[in-house]
């Protein structure tokens, strides 16, 4: 019983050790040399490793931070070797071994960014697009992007291949990219390399779009963003306050619509009930308005009396014509003028009256 325990336990310990040891991985570089992390950096590790049992020497490049090894650069010979067994070794200060592994590298090579990209318009209304790769070899595949403006990118088709061409370029600007792996029929990578730096051919329009762009966008720092976002809020909180708070600038952003028929009959009403139907104080007009309706001038005052013709005799018709009395100098001038249409002519016959009514006129 007790040698099963002793057995489970050790049995376990070691499985929790072998569990527990950093992993490393390794990544061929541009096929120049090996790159080897390491996933845990609380040791100082030093690496040991080779294509094969013969090769096997130290790492002889560290990369540090913080004064601790955090990776190695190995020597790469040969082309070939990426298709062997890579074999390292972890090892502590003291010299202990921490873990060996074995890495196949077929898939693991990154080349670096194609370089000199360069823009050639030719004459049959084509552009043309040239590069360099750091290995120009049949074993280099390239996928060339591009974009007119600040549109999206546009992918192409990889293959092996330095140029590429597009034919009948409109009138904007274009950006073109390349980026690079190794080949199918040379063992394909899982990885591309970075794109390259971009070149531009053509002019921007007027109005500049970089400056909604996502580039611009994402320079900006959250301080400015947060202080911004806070702002706002507080504006809209304060515009709300007053606009519950204030009547008049909730009259003025938001007008009542008036009840007409109410509004109608309660002024009618205040009319005659409290202004006895006197207008001018119902509606409250000034006094220079109201003063300006009233006559500002006086007519002289023009007294007339009645004047009656009898028709006695002519010779008494004449005298009495001749002599009107009681009459004022005014109208004297006036039935002057008049008399021609008021008086009857002598060819009219006139009405006889009795001697009674002249004595007694009415």
């Amino acid at each position: 019983m007790k040698l099963l325990f002793l057995t489970l336990f050790f049995g376990n310990f070691c499985t929790f050790s072998a569990s527990s040891d950093p992993k490393i991985n390794c990544l061929i570089i541009n096929l120049d040399y090996v790159n080897c992390t390491w996933s845990e950096h609380q040791y100082n590790y030093s690496l040991k490793g080779g294509f094969s049992y013969f090769d096997i020497e130290d790492c002889p490049e560290y990369e540090t931070a913080n004064g601790v090894n955090v990776a190695c650069m190995l020597p790469y010979k040969e082309r070939t070797q990426r298709f062997n067994t890579l074999k390292t070794s972890l090892y502590r200060d003291d010299g202990s071994l921490v873990t060996e592994q074995e890495h196949m590298l077929k898939e693991y090579v990154k080349l670096n960014p194609p370089t000199n990209l360069s823009v050639v318009e030719k004459k049959d209304a084509e552009l043309w697009l040239y590069w360099n790769v750091t290995k120009n070899d049949n074993c280099i595949e390239s996928e060339v992007r591009y974009r007119t403006d600040q549109n999206n990118w546009k992918d192409t088709t990889p293959g092996v291949r330095t140029t590429y061409s597009l034919p009948f370029p409109s009138n904007k600007q274009y950006k073109f990219q390349v980026r690079a792996r190794i080949t199918s029929s040379c063992g394909q990578s899982k990885f591309w390399s970075e794109w390259s730096e971009s070149v531009t051919w053509g002019t921007e329009k007027a109005f500049n779009d970089t400056v909604f762009s996502p580039e611009s966008l994402g320079s900006m720092s959250v301080t400015s963003l947060v202080l911004y976002a806070v702002g706002a809020t507080i504006l809209l909180v304060i515009l709300s306050c007053l606009l519950v708070h204030s009547e008049r600038l909730r009259i003025i952003l938001i007008p009542v619509v008036p009840n007409a028929g109410r509004n109608v009959s309660n002024y009618l009403a205040a009319l005659f009930d409290n202004y006895d139907g006197n207008v001018e104080k119902w509606l409250s007009m000034p006094k220079d308005l109201e003063n300006g309706f009233k006559p500002n001038f006086t007519e002289r005052a023009c007294p007339v009396r009645e004047y009656k013709i009898f028709s006695q005799s002519s010779s008494d018709s004449e005298s009495i014509l001749s002599n009107p009395t009681d009459v004022s100098s005014d109208y004297q001038s006036m039935h002057r003028y008049s008399s021609a249409s008021t008086i009857p002519g002598s060819a009219e016959p006139l009405q006889t009256q009795n001697p009674s009514q002249v004595d007694n006129p009415v």
